[in-house]
């Protein structure tokens, strides 16, 4: 009877250490899960950020060299609350500054986690297309002019709270900017250059 008396304070002390390091354990656990769902990120399946375009990427206009393939993307699941995806790929640098938007794209399913080459170009990709610099509503290819310095292109993404099917097509990269605010859960970037 004295031992069993002798080991209950010990016991006691074990489950009290037991309490006090599951619930830490478990809130780590929780934290860490939580910062993985809040990393949002967009990559181009084997290429690192900010490397150059091939010419498959440019433009096949006249003299631009390409063959306006647009590239493979990837991503991660959006946040909770997505319920699509909004693509646009714009070079800062074009019209001497002023910009180019080459490609808008929204109406991407949530499910969606990734774009094949090539499929930017063509009208039935899922979603919409808005418009680009060209008047066209597809990927259109850089083609910056020649001697300039290499030109960077910037592919953003959007995880939104609005369904596939709530903005009409055709909208401009300003206008879809005005017609997404307030529903930007995150969004993710990468950089391509190019010259000529």
């Amino acid at each position: 009877m004295t031992r069993l008396t002798s080991l209950n304070p010990w016991l006691a002390a074990v489950a009290v250490a037991f309490c006090v390091q599951f619930p830490a354990q478990a809130q780590a656990q929780a934290q860490t899960q939580a910062q993985a769902q809040e990393h949002f990120t967009l990559n181009i399946p084997g290429v690192s950020d900010n490397r150059l375009f091939t010419s498959i990427a440019a433009s096949d206009a006249a003299g631009c060299g390409g063959k306006n393939q647009s590239p493979a993307l990837s991503w991660n699941a959006g946040p909770p609350g997505t319920l699509s995806y909004a693509i646009v790929m714009y070079d800062p640098d074009g019209q001497k500054g002023l910009g180019v938007d080459h490609w808008i794209h929204y109406g991407i399913k949530a499910a969606t986690r990734q774009i094949p080459a090539g499929v930017g170009a063509k009208s039935a990709f899922e979603g919409v297309g808005g418009t680009n610099v060209k008047g066209t509503t597809t990927y259109i290819g850089p083609c910056p002019p020649i001697g300039d310095s290499p030109h960077h292109y910037i592919i953003q993404i959007y995880a939104l709270d609005l369904a596939p099917d709530a903005l009409p097509a055709g909208l401009t990269r300003a206008q879809l900017m005005e017609q997404i605010k307030g529903h930007v859960l995150k969004n993710s970037s990468v950089v391509r250059r190019y010259h000529r």
